[in-house]
Parts: C-alpha cells; sequence; structure tokens
C-alpha cells in the first residue's frame, strides 16, 4: 500500500518539501508553507505542470449523445461522499469536484447526476438491490459501505472494473495495493482511488495539545516523530506526565486532564494498525490468513495498550462508542487531555478550538519498526459498477477520467488546502500529514471483517477492561471463518 501511496504523494508534493518515515534530518520549519484559508489558488494552479504532462486518463474526448451517467451514494456525517457537484460555492474542495464534474460532461457529452440515498447506506444497498432486480440499470456507479459492498460481491450484484474499457488499475490514480486486499480474487468488484476521498476521510491521526505539552513540560512530539522516537512507550510517558488532578479531590472525573481521548471502538486498534499488525492477511490468490493467534505481536501490542490506558487518569474511560465521540465529549477540545483519536475528516472539527494543537501519526512498536501505520477506519464508500451497467465504454471512460481528474484536481484541493491550509496550525503538522497520508494501513479484520474481528473482539475486551484475548479469538473464530466463506462466495467447513 505505501508504494501506491508514495506514487499519489509524489504527484501532490512534486513541486513541494516532502519527508518520508526514514527522512529525519532536517529542520521542520525549513518546510513550505501550507495554503493559508483565504488562498484564491484555483484547483488548477495547484498541480505541477509538469505533472499534467506526465499523466494521463489515455483517453480522447467523445461524445455520448448526451446520454445519463447516475451515481448512488447514501448521507454521511463523518466522510465525504457526494461525487457529482453542481454548483460553486468558493469552498476550494467543493469547487474543485465542481470542475470535475463540469470536465467530465464536457469531455464526454453527459449528464453527470447523482442519486442521493438521504437516510443511510443501508437504504442505498436495498435501493440499489431493488434496481438491480429489477433491471432497470438506474445506475452506472454506486458507492457503497464497506462491508455491505463486501458482502455483496460474492453475490453477483457487480461487474469486474478490471474488464471495462479504458480502465487502467495499474494508474497511480487508483489505489491498487488496497483493492488488492478488499477483493479475493484477480476480478476487482470494490475499489478505492483518488475519487474516493472517504478512505482518507476516515485515516486516523493522533492530535496532541500543545498548551499542555508546553505546561507539563514535555518533549516535541514532531521532533520525535521525525527522529523515529515516537514509539509506545514514549506516549505512555508523556500521557502519565500529563495526567492532572485538578480539583484535587483525588478521583478523575470531567474537571480533570486525561491522558488521551478516544473512541473504545477506535482507540486500542489504532495501535494495531501503527505497528503494522494485519489481523487478516490475503494474497488476492484465493490465500486468506487469520492472524489473530499466529502473530503473538497482535496480543502484545493490544494488552500493552489496555494495560496503558485503564490507568486511572489515562484515558477518559467514559468515552463512546461512536463515530462522534468528539462532540460527546470534547475533552480534547476544552484542554482536558493531552492526546486524542481523529481521523482526517474529524479534525475539521477542530477548528474553533481555542488552543493550538498537532497532528503526528499513532506510535511504533519500538525504534527499530521501519514505518509508522495509520488505521483506515471501517465505514469508507467504496465504488463498484453494477453488473448490469447499461453502457460498458461509457461507464469504463468516466471512471477513468473521474480518478484521473481527482488526483489532478480534487486531491490538491483536499489535501492541501482543506487539511493543511484549514486544519494543521502550522508547518510541523502539514509536515506530519505528508508521513502519515504516506503511511496508510488497510486491515480487513478492521473494516470489512468489522463486526466479527475489529467490534466482535477488541472493541468489547477493550470496553470491558478485560484481558480473554485468546479465548475472546476463539469464540469468534467461526464466525470470522464463515465471513470469509461467504466473502469467496464458499461455504464455511
Amino acid at each position: 500500500m505505501k508504494k501506491q501511496l508514495s506514487l499519489i504523494l509524489a504527484v501532490l508534493l512534486a513541486a513541494s518539501s516532502f519527508v518520508s518515515c526514514g527522512e529525519t534530518s532536517g529542520d521542520p520549519a525549513g518546510t513550505s508553507a501550507p495554503v493559508s484559508e483565504g488562498s484564491e489558488t484555483t484547483p488548477a494552479e495547484t498541480v505541477p505542470e509538469e505533472t499534467e504532462t506526465e499523466l494521463s486518463d489515455d483517453i480522447e474526448p467523445m461524445s455520448f449523445d448526451g446520454a445519463s451517467f447516475t451515481v448512488l451514494t447514501s448521507a454521511n456525517n463523518v466522510q465525504h461522499t457526494i461525487t457529482a457537484i453542481h454548483e460553486v460555492t468558493g469552498d476550494a474542495l467543493n469547487d474543485a469536484m465542481y470542475y470535475r464534474t463540469q470536465k467530465i460532461m464536457e469531455k464526454y457529452n453527459i449528464e453527470f447526476t447523482e442519486d442521493y440515498a438521504a437516510k443511510d447506506s443501508g437504504t442505498a444497498m436495498t435501493v440499489f438491490t431493488n434496481s438491480h432486480s429489477a433491471g432497470d440499470q438506474a445506475y452506472d456507479l454506486a458507492m457503497h459501505l464497506d462491508r455491505r459492498a463486501f458482502a455483496a460481491a460474492a453475490e453477483g450484484y457487480f461487474t469486474d472494473i478490471s474488464t471495462l474499457e479504458y480502465v487502467n488499475l495499474d494508474k497511480p490514480y487508483w489505489l491498487k495495493d488496497v483493492n488488492d486486499v478488499i477483493n479475493f480474487t484477480d476480478a476487482t468488484y470494490l475499489s478505492y482511488g483518488a475519487a474516493t476521498l472517504c478512505i482518507y476521510d476516515m485515516t486516523h491521526v493522533l492530535c496532541f495539545n500543545q498548551e499542555l505539552i508546553s505546561r507539563c513540560q514535555l518533549e516535541n512530539p514532531y521532533r520525535l516523530v521525525l527522529d523515529n522516537k515516537w514509539t509506545i512507550d514514549k506516549l505512555k510517558t508523556m500521557g502519565e506526565a500529563a495526567m492532572l488532578d485538578e480539583n484535587g479531590d483525588g478521583v478523575w472525573g470531567d474537571e480533570d486532564i486525561f491522558g488521551i481521548v478516544g473512541a473504545v471502538n477506535a482507540l486500542p486498534m489504532n495501535f494495531l494498525a501503527s505497528t503494522r499488525n494485519r489481523t487478516i492477511e490475503n494474497d488476492r490468490e484465493g490465500n486468506v490468513e487469520i492472524c489473530l493467534l499466529t502473530n503473538p505481536m497482535i496480543e502484545d501490542v493490544f494488552t500493552r495498550v489496555s494495560d496503558m490506558c485503564w490507568q486511572t487518569g489515562f484515558w477518559y474511560t467514559k468515552t463512546t462508542d461512536s463515530n462522534t465521540y468528539w462532540q460527546k465529549e470534547p475533552h480534547f477540545q476544552e484542554n482536558r487531555a493531552l492526546f486524542a483519536d481523529h481521523t482526517f475528516y474529524s479534525t475539521i472539527s477542530l477548528r474553533g478550538m481555542d488552543a493550538d494543537f498537532g497532528i503526528i501519526p499513532f506510535p511504533k512498536y519500538d525504534e527499530n519498526q521501519q514505518e509508522y501505520g495509520a488505521m483506515v477506519e471501517a465505514g469508507t464508500r467504496t465504488m463498484t459498477v453494477p453488473a448490469n451497467v447499461k453502457n460498458y465504454e461509457l461507464c469504463g471512460a468516466v471512471l477513468e477520467t473521474l480518478h484521473f481528474l481527482s488526483l489532478q484536481e480534487v486531491m490538491p484541493a483536499y489535501y492541501e488546502v482543506t487539511l493543511k491550509g484549514k486544519v494543521s496550525r502550522d508547518e510541523e503538522s502539514a509536515m506530519m500529514l505528508d508521513i502519515i497520508m504516506d503511511s496508510i494501513f488497510f486491515d480487513l479484520g478492521m473494516t470489512m471483517f468489522n463486526d466479527t474481528v475489529k467490534d466482535g473482539i477488541f472493541s468489547p475486551q477493550f470496553k470491558n477492561n478485560q484481558r480473554q484475548y485468546a479465548s475472546a479469538v476463539a469464540g469468534k473464530m467461526q464466525a470470522i471463518e464463515a465471513a470469509i466463506a461467504a466473502a469467496k462466495g464458499e461455504k464455511a467447513e
């Protein structure tokens, strides 16, 4: 995955300073300043000229005589799901998507529209399957909740995208390595690429409170990351140093300062991803390995993190398992936690925070670990093409150009302006975003098999402060095997 994401970053950052995980020398202050919120730079101007001439979708303009191209998607408040934008608002990301829509319509002489299921992903899947069963060919592309699409793929609802004319899944605007993980055969029924902003939206980062760093006289987290000293042990030491019984009653409550806040169903699993331990491996040749018991580091990391977090005052134990926990428990925003687990998307909610904050990756296992890892949360929308799509040529052309233009114009607006310009407060945070984006770690156990692995084993163990890991895994093994078999279109033995 790192190789493919590095290609995307090379396109985005060709004209700017880029620091990889292995480059620890140099002063962070020497990097290019992020684009400011008030910048009038257009999406096209954010793309290096040399990139525009080197990368192409290799498709000449053609006319489909005003044919309609319709995308199905669903409501969501924790990620971007809209694809076809038809109105300029002045927001850099919205407008980049608007221009993308216009260019696709002009290039192929089509109407590019979106059918928005206003309720949820379940509604969208029901609408889709009903349409498919009725044979009405209403949709050319559908954005489905990852695990719903994963299950539907084995039931024959989708077209193998790799067979569509014009589609080249080896191009850097497709996340080939991610797509290899989520497809069990040579066929590509589910896909991610530059147009699926949700995979970036749902990538986790660690935020830290700058005021508490200064107040507690702690080390600079940015420097720890760049010097390869940012480890679980270092986070533990710093979190313990920040624990403060503000009201002096000897009990950690809402008025006190904690080491870290984060959702029950995400916080501990971030450390598995950051230490690059995958719970389920897939080689796309039909070999799927459950690593929960064969990789002892998984239990080791989970136990270490559980022990660390369940110290009195380290983790705010009332944190919910909601994807919007930061709204219900705004401890970090109110200077009552040193660290906070967030996704790229949820960091936008911190814009109004008075105290300065920084963004870094979750820590490595130890200093011997070569790369950081950033967990992709379950719940992303993956792109699919209906099995009964009405025009394969049109679908292939639009899909390829959609991802190409997304890399060229939408991703710079998303990455450079929305994240670096509006969210990050300093050049060092912007630099950290480069590292995090280059460290995305996709695990089937935390996404497609979320119900049986992440929320079936890890979440309840962590939430209830339990350490019966082996027995919890054993209790879910049959369900995991059945889920894998179903995804492969087989029956569990």
